[in-house]
């Protein structure tokens, strides 16, 4: 499909020999306004703006000028989408007002998909920015294209290429490292990158007052009211190698979590034994592309992936029982737990342009998905509830899911990009996947983009989607073992959204309107987890970027989402109405940029039958960075900042009956420092 007269430069595609210094590259693309390229949508580059589906870019420069950290504060600044905290401290993402604790996003770095079978979550949220040229964000259903988990919306995280070097220290104790080296041979066509990056936190200080045990009449032996153990590490490296038409992409990720909030809503002692989460991921990719005719290419792929979880929390203080009526726990109840688990899948795809005003894209695809090892730990005896002396593991059958956990899932999608008209283009895909464990899946998408003339464009699409249960949904085994239903389909969205968009010199305004019917949708309840209940969800979004004058720009977005559990006859708990940001970059010198960003987060709504009856208070979120340029010599720059400039408390809904004030995430100001070096 033709990119419409959207050159490279215009495009936002720079030839790396180009890219230069930080300042040279703030001045091309901070203070513009100007128009992306990107695969995401249709696995082709095209204008974002003309991509079918509702689409936002985030730039490398944009986001480090205002002081953003890592992927996950990053996101916040797309519309519609809101980053909280689970209990035991891992991140997740509401899209549109879904958030059923199941990560229904596709998340990709660099095209390489990252879900994983054990869980459907990933540790993409802590990379930091220093390590990324742009993420790529689609609101709504992508699995026409991208098959399961791309449910609620899709990202893809496209890492720098650049040597650089950057450290970076404050935000609650936070030190952070990161460096960048790459290595090309033209003469051999070959190209290495290396990027690795970690950084360690202590985390906020953080209070909380009453937990679960204060619910349930025993707040004698809770450590509530208390300090919250919020501190966190992280690793990340990646090496991609490109020799001539064949590609390597390998990549290591470790989050670790401290205790938080505990992973049954009662507060872990901050002081006392080791309390931790910890997620590994490995990830292999091999790729040969080729072009066997003018009008025909294609490429296969092999990826590997492993992922381990290793738990170790306090799930009963001193004096508690394990459940209400069991014997007391002199010692507290604590719980091990290990699982792992390895996809392997091969695909290939072929794209055919013999036809005029066609672009023919067909994918196959085979994985195969498995539990390596499972097994947990208590202090207690999982039948009687009494207390042991020493931990003691229980595995095979009694493990936290079955032995035999497995699946294999084939694939087909078909894709055909059409230039009816020279301005008007319609994609229409479909996409079947047969599971072995599961009922199949058929998301269809038919999507259109009109292009009145330079200023105007229309967009429309209707898509299906759906997220199937990972390994631990549908194989999970409750302690004390008993027979109970999990889910045995994935849930499914129909979508259908509208956009309009507006772009002059200088000017660039984007209107959204969106409606979603979701069915067998996934909940976890202490009773079970199951496929029930429908939901619906529809909204506004508005998006403004604007340059004012030559040193002045500003962005804002606001969005307004009106969701319902049709179950409950209630909004969906912990949905906020209204989400909103304003960006502003301001340049006093060719060295100097200050720049400042408003996040505000509307009121949020509880459960029918939860008994806090008031919704999550709204909160405004606002941060001031100063950056500046060649500091020395070229290349260098430094930045500080403050975030939380109005010590608003920052809070993540918690679920019914356990923390009555919810998760505090921050509670006061904290200032930050950082420098960076991008080599010549």
């Amino acid at each position: 499909m033709p990119e419409c007269g959207i050159g490279r430069e215009a495009a936002g595609e720079f030839d790396p020999s180009e890219q230069g210094l930080e300042s040279r590259s703030l001045e091309s693309k901070v203070l513009d306004v100007i128009a992306d390229a990107t695969e995401i949508a249709t696995k082709n580059r095209m204008n974002a703006d003309y991509v079918p589906g509702i689409l936002t870019i985030l730039r490398r420069d944009e986001m480090m000028a205002l002081g953003v950290r890592t992927v996950a504060e990053a996101l916040t600044l797309v519309p519609g989408v809101v980053i909280d905290r689970r209990q035991e401290g891992r991140f997740t993402a509401s899209f549109r007002g879904l958030d059923n604790g199941n990560n229904e996003v596709k998340v990709l770095i660099d095209s390489v998909p990252l879900n994983n079978s054990l869980a459907g979550n990933s540790t993409y949220f802590e990379l930091p920015i220093a390590q990324v040229e742009r993420i790529e964000v689609i609101r709504g259903p992508g699995s026409a294209l991208y098959g399961e988990s791309a449910f609620a919306g899709l990202i893809n995280i496209v890492t720098y290429s650049q040597p650089y070097a950057h450290l970076r220290y404050g935000d609650n104790g936070t030190t952070e490292v990161g460096a960048i080296y790459r290595f090309d041979d033209p003469e051999r066509d070959l190209s290495l990158r290396v990027n690795l990056a970690g950084w360690d936190s202590r985390g906020a200080d953080l209070w909380v007052e009453r937990d679960l045990l204060h619910t349930i009449g025993l707040a004698s032996v809770s450590n509530a009211p208390g300090p919250v153990d919020s501190g966190e590490q992280y690793r990340f490296g990646q090496l991609k190698l490109d020799v001539a038409n064949a590609s390597l992409f390998a990549q290591y990720q470790f989050s670790r979590k401290n205790a938080f909030f505990g992973s049954t809503g009662v507060l872990p002692d901050a002081s006392g034994r080791n309390n931790r989460l910890d997620d590994s991921q490995w990830l292999l990719q091999g790729r040969v592309d080729f072009a066997p005719m003018a009008n025909l290419n294609g490429a296969f792929i092999l990826r590997w992936q492993q992922v381990e979880s290793f738990f170790d929390k306090l799930l009963r203080p001193p004096g508690a029982p394990a459940v209400p009526d069991s014997p007391l726990l002199p010692d507290g109840l604590y719980n091990e737990r290990w699982l792992s688990a390895m996809s392997t899948k091969a695909e290939t795809f072929l794209e055919w342009t013999g036809w005029d005003h066609h672009k023919l894209r067909v994918e196959f695809s085979i994985a195969r998905d498995e539990g390596l090892d499972a097994w947990r730990a208590f202090n207690a005896d999982i039948f009687t509830f009494e207390q042991l002396p020493e931990m003691r593991r229980y595995s095979g059958e009694l493990a936290t899911f079955t032995p035999d956990a497995a699946r294999t899932v084939s694939s087909l999608a078909i894709q055909d990009e059409w230039s009816i008209l020279e301005n008007l283009d319609l994609t229409l895909g479909a996409r079947y996947d047969h599971y072995s464990d599961l009922s199949d899946s058929f998301s269809p998408r038919i999507a259109g983009v009109w292009r009145i003339n330079d200023r105007h464009v229309v967009k429309a699409q209707l898509a299906g989607a759906f997220f199937p249960p990972t390994l631990l949904q549908r194989y999970y085994v409750p302690l004390p073992p008993t027979e109970q239903e999990t889910p045995d389909r994935p849930q499914r969205v129909h979508t259908a959204e509208i956009g309009y968009i507006f772009r002059k010199p200088n000017t660039v305004a984007r209107l959204t309107l969106y409606y979603s019917k979701l069915f067998d949708i996934i909940v976890t309840t202490p009773e079970g987890i199951f496929n029930r209940g429908k939901e619906r969800l529809k909204g506004v979004e508005l998006e403004w970027e604007q340059r004012f004058w030559r040193d002045f720009k500003l962005d804002a977005n606001l969005s307004y989402a009106d969701t319902l559990n049709e179950e409950t006859g209630g909004p969906i708990p912990g949905a906020a109405k209204w989400l909103g940001n304003l960006s502003l970059f301001y340049r006093p010198r060719k060295e100097v940029l200050l720049a400042g960003r408003w996040r505000y987060v509307g009121e949020r709504m509880r459960d029918p039958l939860d008994s806090r009856s008031d919704p999550l208070n709204a909160y405004n979120d606002v941060s001031l960075t100063l950056s500046w340029f060649d500091v020395g010599t070229k290349g260098v720059t430094l930045r500080a900042g403050v975030t939380n400039l109005l010590n608003a408390s920052i809070r993540s809904p918690a679920p019914l009956d356990t923390y009555e004030y919810d998760y505090p995430l921050v509670e006061s100001r904290a200032l930050w420092a950082q420098i960076s070096y991008t080599f010549p």
